[in-house]
């Protein structure tokens, strides 16, 4: 269950991996414009073999910005539009307070006379707007902006809490950037075996909300994933975790055409995606 994750030892200190350069599959810098883009892999490397493309257009073309990034494990490759800047977060800033929770927080604590946990899992599997204000106001936005910044979460932020819809007609808001995102899901993956990633990890898994990343994905493919949104975002992020092609996602968007169009379109960029490297 997952209350036993706070029950494991503090000390269990995560397995450090190796990371070599990632070798960039693409770049695409600018995003406002609706011209056709294509991304296409690179390599130091000489070879006869045709180079996986991936074509980004409907993504683009769903939104104003969009920032998107996938980094395959196996080939350690990235496909990225290269232009990761702070963006609005929407909920997706709930994955770098649960981080804080694990990493920071008493496990054994109760808040409002309720476990930790019980605030945790709901925040991310129902993104649960009470819980994660009920976390924002215990620890504190200054001690959670202040941790985001000690792990190189360099554009993520706290200003408000979950629908505080004066603070953002004030100009206060959430933010995080493709960079963070990544960041934070290649710690996930690389270090899952150790807590309190694999504690992280599984409670992803338990995600209900698979409107973007896992929507045209097969049932069988299993997909750790943290949405948001707002009236002008459409954000997901996370793990496809196929036994063959294992790779990390972001897509964060702003000033979206429809609803219909950038959650379908985040959707077939995923699928598309898993056809890379098979």
């Amino acid at each position: 269950m997952v209350n036993t994750f706070f029950a494991q030892q503090q000390e269990n200190v995560p397995q450090k991996v190796k990371e070599s350069r990632s070798e960039k599959i693409s770049s695409k810098p600018k995003l406002e414009t609706s011209e056709a883009k294509t991304a296409s892999t690179s390599s130091t490397q000489q070879s006869s073999a045709p180079e996986p493309q991936l074509d980004t257009a409907p993504l683009i073309a769903s939104a104003d910005q969009v920032y998107y990034g996938i980094h395959y494990f196996n080939q350690n490759r990235d496909i990225s539009s290269d232009n990761s800047a702070p963006t609005i977060s929407a909920s997706v800033i709930k994955v770098f307070i649960m981080e804080y929770a694990f990493t920071k927080a008493d496990p054994n604590e109760r808040i409002e006379e309720k476990p930790l946990s019980d605030w945790i899992v709901p925040m991310i599997q129902q993104s649960d707007n009470e819980a994660a204000n009920v976390l924002i106001s215990h620890f504190g936005m200054a001690n959670l902006n202040e941790y985001f910044q000690t792990q190189g979460y360099h554009d993520t932020r706290v200003e408000r809490m979950m629908l505080d819809n004066e603070a953002r007609s004030q100009g206060r808001e959430n933010y995080t950037s493709l960079n963070d995102c990544m960041s934070f899901l290649k710690k996930l993956y690389q270090q899952q075996t150790a807590y309190p990633q694999s504690a992280m990890l599984d409670i992803m898994k338990g995600q209900v909300l698979r409107t973007k990343i896992p929507s045209k994905l097969p049932e069988n493919v299993l997909v750790a994933n943290k949405t948001g949104e707002l009236d002008n975002a459409e954000n997901d992020i996370g793990l496809v975790l196929s036994e063959e092609n294992p790779f990390a996602i972001v897509v964060l968007s702003q000033n979206f055409k429809s609803v219909e169009g950038i959650r379908g379109a985040i959707g077939e960029f995923t699928l598309a995606a898993t056809k890379i490297y098979q």
